[in-house]
């Protein structure tokens, strides 16, 4: 099991541009421009771990004696870079951003994830 963290350019076929084209009413993602103005011009941007991800992340680390997931876990927020963005107009750049749980080959049966 791994965390990773993911920062991608909202394009036309991506599923959230697809809703606002359906009538969702939300704008899909956040613009790139105003979070370059909320850190000071630096691409990167912050975000919570919530307690209730974290605490699954304990369980996993338990369940897979993994000191890298137990180290997360531990953290209540994550560090996300955008360098990969810096290419793109960020007056017109929509983004979306987060992280993720992935499996790695070999990971076993986690009872309680698995579904």
């Amino acid at each position: 099991m791994r965390v990773s963290s993911y920062a991608d350019v909202v394009t036309p076929d991506h599923p959230l541009a697809k809703a606002r084209a359906d009538g969702f009413k939300r704008n899909p993602g956040t613009l790139l421009q105003d979070i370059l103005a909320e850190n000071g011009g630096r691409y990167e941007v912050t975000i919570d771990l919530p307690l209730k991800f974290r605490d699954d992340l304990r369980r996993l680390a338990e369940l897979t004696s993994d000191n890298k997931l137990a180290a997360i876990a531990d953290q209540t927020e994550m560090r996300i870079s955008l360098e990969h963005l810096r290419h793109h107009d960020p007056a017109s750049t929509w983004i979306v951003y987060g992280y993720r749980v992935d499996r790695d080959p070999g990971d076993g049966h986690l009872p309680g994830f698995d579904r």
